[in-house]
Formats: structure tokens, C-alpha cells, sequence
């Protein structure tokens, strides 16, 4: 009710004690006046997961009062911006050294919003990757508001802070202010600008053309679940556990292929001897313990070894019922076995593989990566083509989150937006353009299963092929998005 949330609002302004501008010495007549000229600082950067466990009080009272709070598990840096922001008057200027994640993150679009209805962009400075302050790894901007709306703003992307400080080697430009909403900030200005726009304003994207784009499976304990295989015969592998240091016989059939992030490069995946155990059916379903029982005793005796510890997961949140050995998250259950296109979570260039026939599992997070499940209408070898070139890994380089040494995020938020060409099969050009693309992905793709047995001469001729193919791809790429000799030359040079 009214009365109850008035009373709740007075226990957290008791418990929170906000500053009271109008009240305190030497600022009242500032905010009365109507406000600061100037606010400049460097604010605090802090999850809201951390706030929950330091200042518990604080976490509804900032959902409650501020829009920048109102979506997500926010950073409180977002409360600072919107504070700052009213703080100002009518000409005045803020000025904070900030994270840059808000820009893409899901929970910055109330705040991008905000920014952006009242069009307050006078200028950003944005450092990518570059590291600004000694001993911590955080990847921030210069974001300069003025409490008037303006017409455009100046954009600057930094590569090298030297050369940013010595005035020369930084693109920049001017932007439009009405071309800025709530949706994800990536800005582009100077060369890259026109490119961007073009493959920007193609219609279809990867979501569009895809089944699923899914994050990995999430056991619970990784320790149990996912194994070293040391030997094997018809029907049983020899794998070590680390969940108790020993060595096991199990059953093949529950077991898969476990591939990391670090596995997957351009057209190919490492072989690996991680094994995962997986009590599921094909789509999904949780097998019974009679079925595992009786179809695969050797693996029962493993699961039933640890069934103690299996139900004491999540604070024995696995200890209802009889599914104590199912993975604690259900996602993606349903999908790991289809034939898919992986990529890692984080790579330093386009690492995208295929997997043929379903046979390659993975988890989520960092050391793990995503999924992706054609439409049935798209052949997975033309979409391999199109996310492994180069042009896509550029488009992606500037939509995505950067980290230091060059690495960029391909998680599903990212991936989803990139433009996909389609194919018109009443175009016979266009038809022989996707048939090419399909045959030197073959290609690709044989070139790469022979490398590892190869040595010497050899081997450099199977490379010398690789990168000759690759670059026809490139080229094939460029020629399906229509690009310029211009153009390609912007992101050959990127």
C-alpha cells in the first residue's frame, strides 16, 4: 500500500542517509540558484552483486529512485552519471573517467536512454582497450554531458594513449545526436564509418538466420562431470576423475567429446581427451536412474559412488527427488547434441568451427563458448564462411567489448547482430556465389584435418593452401556485401 511504501521509503533514507544538497552548508544556495556549473570526477565502479553483500540497503533504494537502476545488475557508476546529471544547471558540463561497458551492456540502456532522449552527448573519449589507471584492469571512457540538449557530439576512439595525449593518431569525428538511442552505443567515425553504416543497414542477422545461439551446459561440478579419457576399447573408456583422484571404466554412450574455447580455431578443432558425462537422452530428457542403472552399470556405480555429494549441490537444492544427478542448469540440454557452429566465448580473431554431426559438447563461460543452429534453409558451411572472414571479424571488432591484448567478446549478445548476406535462389549469380562459398569451406575445412599429420614441405604447401583459400573466401565475402575497392581496403587496413 501507499502508507507501507512511505514508511519503507523512510527506513531506507534513515538506513541510506543521502546527502541533502539543499540543506548542506555551502550548497544551497548553489542548487537554489539552479546548480553546479561544473561536475567532474571519477566514480566508484561497483556491481550491484557487491552492494548486496556490503550495503544490502542501498541495492532498492537506488532501484526505487534512480532510472539508471532500474534494469539489471547494474554498477553504480550508472547512479553517479544520472546524479551528476541533475546536479547540473542549465549550461552546465560533467566530466567522468568511467567504464565504457554501459554502452553495450543490457544493464546501461536506461541510462543510455536517458542520455540520449535529452541528447546531453557533448563529447566521448573512448579508450577500447587501453589501460589508463596502473595496477587495475579496467576498460573506461572520458563522457562529457551538458545539461542542454546538443545538436552533435565529438567522438574520439584512442588506440594509443601516447599519441592521444601528443594529439595525433586518433580517429575523430562528429555524430548526430539524433542518431543515438537506448539500444547498444557503437559509435564509428572517419573511414570505418561508411563501411559500418553499409553492412550496419543490412537487413538480416545472424538471429534471423539461426535455430538457436546458445551458451554451453552448466553441470554444477565440473570436477564430477567431466573426465580424462586414458584408454579405451569397444565399449568402455578408462578415465581419470577428479572428483576423487581415481581412474574408472564407463560406459561410452553417456559420454561426449568436451571441447574449451581455447580448442576452436578458423575451420578447425583441436582434438582433446576431455570427456563429459551426460545422463541425458538426445533431446534432453533426464534418463532415470533404473535406466542407467540397468543399460550402463558402470557409470551407475560412478554416479552412485558420489551421490552424497551430487545432493548436497546448491545447498541441497539437488537433494529433492529422484534427479540428485542431473546438471544443476537445464540450459541448452535440449540442443548440445545437434550439429552446430562453435565459437569461443573470447578469441583474438574469428575462431569459428563445425561440428558435423553433433558429436562436440561444451560448457558456458569463459573457458567455454556458444552454439550456433542454422535455419534449415542455410547451409552451416556458407554461414562458416561469412563468420570466419574478415570483413565479419572487423564488423564484430566494432560492436563488441574489447580486452587488453587485443581480445573481443563473441558472446551471443555480440554475435547475434552481425549482418548476414542472404542468398537469393532465383538469382543463378547469387546461386553460384553460395556454391562457391560452400566449396571452398570444404575445402577449408579438409585442409585443416590434414594438418596435423603433415611435417616439413609438406605441411607448408597445406598452409600456403590455407591462407590462398582464405583469402579467396575474403574476397567472395566482399563481393556478396558489395563492397567498394575503397571499402575493402578500410578493413583490409583495419
Amino acid at each position: 500500500s501507499g502508507e507501507q511504501m512511505a514508511l519503507f521509503d523512510q527506513e531506507a533514507l534513515y538506513k541510506v542517509k543521502p546527502f541533502d544538497w539543499y540543506s548542506a552548508d555551502g550548497f544551497g544556495d548553489i542548487m537554489r540558484s539552479g546548480g553546479f556549473d561544473a561536475v567532474i570526477g571519477n566514480p566508484p565502479y561497483i556491481r550491484i552483486q557487491t552492494m548486496k553483500e556490503t550495503a544490502p540497503e542501498t541495492v532498492p533504494y537506488y532501484k526505487q529512485n534512480y532510472i539508471s537502476a532500474s534494469k539489471g545488475n547494474y554498477d553504480i557508476y550508472v547512479v553517479f552519471v544520472e546524479k551528476g546529471l541533475g546536479l547540473l544547471n542549465a549550461e552546465g558540463l560533467l566530466g567522468y573517467i568511467l567504464p565504457h561497458k554501459f554502452f553495450n551492456a543490457k544493464y546501461g540502456e536506461p541510462l543510455r536512454g536517458l542520455i540520449a532522449s535529452g541528447q546531453h552527448l557533448n563529447s566521448i573519449v573512448h579508450f577500447g582497450h587501453q589501460q589508463i589507471f596502473e595496477g587495475a584492469t579496467t576498460y573506461t571512457c572520458l563522457l562529457f554531458l551538458n545539461r542542454k540538449p546538443n545538436q552533435r557530439f565529438r567522438y574520439t576512439s584512442v588506440d594509443d594513449v601516447d599519441s592521444w595525449q601528443n594529439q595525433n593518431s586518433t580517429e575523430s569525428g562528429f555524430i548526430d545526436s539524433r542518431k543515438v538511442g537506448s539500444k547498444s552505443w557503437n559509435f564509428i567515425v572517419g573511414k570505418d564509418a561508411i563501411v559500418f553504416e553499409k553492412l550496419d543497414g543490412v537487413q538480416s542477422k545472424l538471429e534471423h538466420v539461426t535455430d538457436r545461439i546458445f551458451q554451453g551446459l552448466k553441470t554444477g561440478s565440473d570436477k564430477f562431470y567431466i573426465v580424462e579419457k586414458l584408454t579405451e576399447n569397444n565399449e568402455t573408456y578408462t578415465v581419470y576423475s577428479r572428483q576423487d583422484n581415481e581412474t574408472h571404466h564407463l560406459e561410452k554412450d553417456l559420454l561426449h567429446v568436451l571441447i574449451k574455447g581455447g580448442d576452436s580455431h578458423k575451420y578447425l578443432i583441436d582434438d582433446t581427451a576431455r570427456l563429459i558425462l551426460f545422463p541425458y537422452s538426445t533431446d534432453g530428457k533426464l534418463l532415470s536412474g533404473l535406466e542407467i542403472k540397468d543399460n550402463y552399470p558402470l557409470t551407475w556405480e560412478y554416479i552412485e559412488k558420489q551421490e552424497e555429494f551430487l545432493r548436497s549441490r546448491e545447498r541441497r537444492k539437488m537433494d529433492i527427488g529422484s534427479g540428485w544427478y542431473a546438471y544443476t542448469r537445464n540450459q541448452a540440454l535440449d540442443v548440445i547434441s545437434r550439429p552446430k557452429i562453435f565459437t569461443p566465448d573470447i578469441a583474438n580473431v574469428s575462431s569459428y568451427s563445425l561440428d558435423k554431426n553433433g558429436d562436440m559438447f561444451f560448457t558456458g563461460g569463459t573457458a567455454g563458448g556458444y552454439g550456433i543452429v542454422p535455419n534449415a534453409g542455410i547451409k552451416s558451411e556458407y554461414l562458416l564462411g561469412l563468420l570466419n572472414s574478415k570483413l565479419l571479424n572487423w564488423y564484430l571488432r566494432h560492436i563488441s567489448t574489447s580486452f587488453r591484448g587485443g581480445w573481443y567478446s563473441y558472446e551471443a549478445r555480440y554475435i547475434k547482430q552481425l549482418p548476414i548476406r542472404t542468398i537469393d535462389f532465383d538469382n543463378p549469380a547469387d546461386v553460384a556465389r553460395h556454391d562457391k562459398m560452400v566449396n571452398l569451406v570444404d575445402n577449408m575445412l579438409d585442409l585443416h584435418k590434414q594438418l596435423p599429420d603433415l611435417s616439413g614441405e609438406a605441411r607448408r604447401i597445406v598452409n600456403a593452401r590455407i591462407a590462398a583459400t582464405d583469402r579467396e573466401i575474403d574476397e567472395l565475402v566482399y563481393a556478396l556485401y558489395g563492397l567498394s575497392e575503397d571499402e575493402v581496403a578500410v578493413v583490409e587496413d583495419g
